[in-house]
């Protein structure tokens, strides 16, 4: 039962528009992401903002907001600062 529901998900977001079907997975999959992999990804969004940025003086540098991660419900609350 729970993998014909799954199938039937996975048929009805293949239906809906390319940016909604997008969104819906980056929700789904932020339920199971741990801390470690959330900043795993911070870590690669300044990986790219620096390749991009290759020759420049300055460029975009993301970090998690000191005391906003603190919380059980960091995945709520966890703010994003950037800088340049």
């Amino acid at each position: 039962m729970g993998q014909q529901l799954s199938d039937q998900t996975q048929l009805v977001i293949s239906k809906l528009p390319e940016k909604v079907a997008k969104h819906i997975t980056l929700v789904r999959e932020s339920g199971s992401l741990t801390y470690e992999e959330f900043l795993g990804r911070v870590a690669e969004l300044n990986d790219v903002t620096a390749k991009v940025a290759a020759g420049q003086e300055k460029h975009l540098l993301f970090e998690v907001q000191p005391g906003s991660d603190s919380s059980a419900f960091w995945k709520v609350v966890v703010r994003v600062v950037c800088t340049k």
